[in-house]
Order: C-alpha cells, then sequence, then structure tokens
C-alpha cells in the first residue's frame, strides 16, 4: 500500500455506510469466478515456490553489515544466464522486488502432483542462490545473497551500501523510506 503522503485516511464512521456495497462487490467477484470455473474437473495438482533474496554488502574492517543496492545491476545478468539453459538444468525465472537490495526467483515450471518433485526443490533452490552469489561475486568478495524476511538493521543508520552512492537514480517506490 505505501506510505499515505497526501490526505488523511478516512474514519471508520467515514467507511462504514459504503461496507456493504464492497460486500457486495466481492460477492459479486467470487460468484463468476465460480460460473467460470465450476466444470473444471481433473485438472494437475501444481505448486511452484518463490524465494526473495536479499543482497547483503560486508565491510569486515568496520564490522558492518549494509543492503546492498545493486539488483538493477544484476537481474539482467541472471535473466540472460536463464535464457540460455541445457535440458538438465531447470530455468528459472528471475523478478525485481520493491526495492533495490532485493531480488526474486522462481522455477519456470511448476512442480507436479507426484513425490518425485519433493526431491527437486532442494536443489531448485541451491541452484538460484548459486547464480546470484556468482554474478555478486565475481564483483566483490563482500557482497553476499542470503534469505531473510526482514533485515536487522533497516531504518538504522547507513544501513544502505550503493557503489554508486547517487541518491539521484531513478527507483519504482519514490519513498524516502524504502531503497
Amino acid at each position: 500500500m505505501g506510505v499515505l503522503t497526501e490526505g488523511t485516511p478516512l474514519s471508520w464512521n467515514e467507511i462504514a455506510p459504503v461496507c456493504q456495497v464492497y460486500r457486495s462487490y466481492a460477492l459479486s467477484q467470487l460468484i463468476k469466478i465460480f460460473e467460470k470455473f465450476k466444470d473444471h474437473h481433473g485438472d494437475s495438482f501444481l505448486w511452484g515456490d518463490e524465494l526473495e533474496f536479499v543482497l547483503l554488502h560486508f565491510d569486515h574492517s568496520k564490522k558492518r553489515v549494509q543492503l546492498l543496492l545493486k539488483a538493477h545491476e544484476i537481474l539482467p545478468r541472471l535473466v540472460e544466464t536463464n535464457k540460455e539453459t541445457h535440458d538438465d538444468t531447470p530455468s528459472i525465472a528471475w523478478h525485481p522486488e520493491a526495492c533495490d537490495f532485493m531480488i526474486e526467483g522462481v522455477p519456470c515450471e511448476p512442480y507436479g502432483f507426484l513425490p518425485s518433485y519433493l526431491n527437486t526443490v532442494e536443489a531448485n533452490m541451491t541452484l538460484r542462490r548459486k547464480q546470484a552469489q556468482e554474478i555478486l561475486s565475481e564483483q566483490s568478495d563482500c557482497e553476499y545473497v542470503i534469505n531473510m524476511s526482514a533485515f536487522p538493521r533497516y531504518g538504522n543508520g547507513q544501513f544502505i551500501y550503493s557503489s554508486t552512492q547517487d541518491d539521484s537514480q531513478e527507483v519504482a517506490e519514490k519513498s524516502t523510506y524504502y531503497p
């Protein structure tokens, strides 16, 4: 949703009169979706996963870890790497996240319902981490990719590291709170 920078949120007294309208709209959508798919039978059970990777810069001399603003640099290389896959190597789809210190990797093909698919999940996750780390390691031995739900230093002091140190670069969020 984002940070509210203009206007003010509506109070409950302002929202309450239109709640029924939104309930009706949601119910109407549910019925339309049900009608569209009610005759589907025998579809395969397919599933997948997504990994969100946090990019980090380690400054060993200062004993500091910072978020690395480099997703815009490594994503094109990751996408290119997976255009040229061989039959025995699973293809990975890489996507940007809402900030420049995160990337998302998902398998290009969904997993199936057989138990044998469970044996491929961990290997695919390892491959995604390896691909991202290899690109980061080419440029520096202080840059790493990890899976982390929340960066402990987020918002505290100098918590971001940018190789360009250019604050004027265009960002999707246009936020002073989210790099």
